[in-house]
């Protein structure tokens, strides 16, 4: 049987019908082949490309992190080791100077260092006589706000008799530091 002996005794009709049928099935054919796999290569791809975004973005945020917890860290290591270059009684010393009561100081000692637990507590105390109560508490504000992880552990006041306004203190202060 011969194909042109068969389309020979259909009508126009039929064969319009057998031709158009043959076009549907090879443009399916060329679609399935050719752009299927195209869409699909695409669409891999976009989901790809939104997921490499979206993780630079969090690389990104984490970068950004870093750097702002590294400045942080320079900081607070840049004054651990101011801390452990100035000895806490020269820190008093120099303190009392700049506020104008070291005169007044009858002395500075030492109350040992406790350690526990990683953490170090050393402890001074400081007799200050006949101040006035403003400067002395300038003086104990100056010593808290300018070196961290000093504290004022107890203070001890007693009126100066001679003169109304002033008064004998002592300072109990507390050098903490993590080890």
């Amino acid at each position: 049987m011969d194909i042109r002996n068969l389309l020979k005794n259909l009508s126009n009709r039929e064969k319009i019908l057998i031709y158009g049928a043959f076009l549907i099935i090879v443009l399916f054919l060329i679609y399935q082949i050719v752009f299927v796999p195209l869409l699909n290569s695409r669409r891999d791809f976009e989901s790809e490309r939104s997921l490499l975004e979206s993780r630079f973005y969090e690389l990104k945020s984490i970068a950004e992190r870093y750097e702002s917890d590294q400045e942080t860290y320079n900081k607070l290591k840049k004054m651990l080791d101011s801390k452990k270059a100035l000895s806490v009684l020269t820190y008093l010393e120099n303190i009392s100077e700049w506020t104008g009561i070291r005169d007044n100081i009858e002395y500075i000692k030492p109350r040992g260092i406790e350690t526990k637990e990683g953490i170090s507590k050393d402890m001074v105390e400081i007799k200050i006589n006949a101040r006035p109560v403003q400067n002395l508490t300038h003086f104990l504000y100056q010593i808290e706000k300018n070196r961290s992880g000093l504290i004022v552990s107890y203070l001890r006041l007693k009126p100066f008799f001679k003169e109304k306004g002033k008064a004998d203190v002592i300072v109990g202060i507390t050098d903490v530091t993590i080890e």
